[in-house]
């Protein structure tokens, strides 16, 4: 078979929980005021939609898309797009990061699955940033979702993609300050499945992970889920796209403690293009909107960036499917959660670190 899958076990995949001790720094908004958190949300962006591939009818149409999908990944300059990340951490300095998209590329000899020699590994570039910039942050929790290996014959290799999402944590200040625990990850049983006519059935799996936070005291849980996306002619994403919210607040209906929930929701949170009900669900659950909730004029849109690359130019963003939701046991008002203090958008302004902006929230605690 010209493109196989992998997948991981169903449940809680492996977790790299990170414990350090202090090492004192002023520059966290932990640290200057012990009353609130400050959570981003990034989408990495893998570089490629996998559509040179997924287009293709024959076996010479995929073996050209292939070699384009390659061409397109490496155009996409993934060591330099890490190091613009790690400068937006640096300036927002956020206590606990969700990201989506955190693509393992990997390469191997022709045909003869698995492909193990790392092409480009984004999570391990971004740490690696980090640390340049004596940031102190360490994994939290990590997951596989996507795992997909195809043949390139005119590079006589395979190239194999795993799509991860993660969850990152500052470990700068003592455990009885900044405590990060309960480590969890888990997979939506909706599941897009879609046919190919080189390719066969596909499936794509995603999932949502969790930790539970101590600030101070102060108890709340991070989530941080990438739900499917939607497909023009395909109406099945959106319902998978809806199966998977009515998933996770089913999850996350008595949590015993505050929750931000954070991610890529591929639901746009304003009247336009692939609008769906996921949000609104979320809202119905009694989460509140950040961006909402600062009662900010500026749509906050936050997806394209760019078109399909980078080259080919600046696109007018359109959809703001980015999102930090507060909920759980935090009392809301009409307007929202009085308690979110500030939103901002990250990474709008070219050259791009992905086809995402960034947003990041800063929440009062109680």
């Amino acid at each position: 078979m010209l493109f196989s899958l992998k997948s991981t076990a169903t449940g809680r995949s492996a977790l790299f929980l990170v414990l350090a001790t202090a090492l004192s720094s002023p520059w966290s908004a932990s640290a200057a005021n012990p009353n609130t958190v400050t959570v981003m949300t990034r989408n990495l962006d893998a570089g490629t939609d996998m559509n040179y591939i997924l287009a293709a009818t024959d076996q010479t149409s995929f073996v050209m898309g292939a070699a384009a999908t390659l061409a397109e990944v490496k155009a996409s300059r993934i060591p330099e797009r890490a190091a613009r990340i790690a400068e937006e951490i640096a300036a927002y300095k956020p206590d606990l990061i969700a990201l989506q998209e955190v693509t393992l590329w990997r390469t191997g000899p022709l045909m003869q699955p698995p492909a193990t020699v790392v092409l480009y590994d984004q999570l391990d570039l971004l740490m690696a940033e980090l640390a340049k910039r004596n940031l102190h942050y360490a994994i939290a929790a990590v997951q596989s979702q996507f795992d997909a290996e195809a043949p390139v014959p005119t590079e006589g290799i395979d190239l194999r993609i795993t799509d991860r999402d993660v969850i990152l944590a500052r470990i700068d200040l003592p455990q009885s300050q900044f405590d990060v625990s309960n480590a969890q990850t888990h997979r939506y049983q909706a599941v897009f499945k879609f046919g190919s006519p080189v390719l066969g059935e596909i499936q794509v799996p995603r999932g949502w992970m969790a930790v539970d936070v101590e600030v101070q005291k102060s108890k709340f849980r991070l989530v941080n889920t990438h739900l499917e996306s939607t497909y023009p002619g395909l109406p099945a994403g959106e319902t998978v796209q809806q199966a998977q919210v009515e998933e996770l607040l089913a999850a996350l209906a008595s949590p015993g403690m505050p929750v931000i929930l954070a991610g890529d929701f591929n639901a746009n949170a304003e009247p336009g293009p692939e609008q769906t009900g996921a949000v609104r669900a979320i809202r119905s659950a009694h989460f509140a909107d950040s961006w909402k909730s600062a009662k900010l004029v500026d749509p906050g849109y936050t997806w394209p960036l760019f078109g399909e690359d980078q080259a080919s130019g600046p696109a007018s963003p359109n959809e703001r499917i980015d999102l930090i939701f507060t909920g759980g046991d935090i009392q809301l008002s009409f307007w929202g959660d009085p308690n979110v203090v500030s939103v901002e958008r990250t990474g709008t302004a070219a050259p791009w670190a992905s086809d995402h902006a960034g947003v990041v929230v800063k929440v009062r605690l109680k």
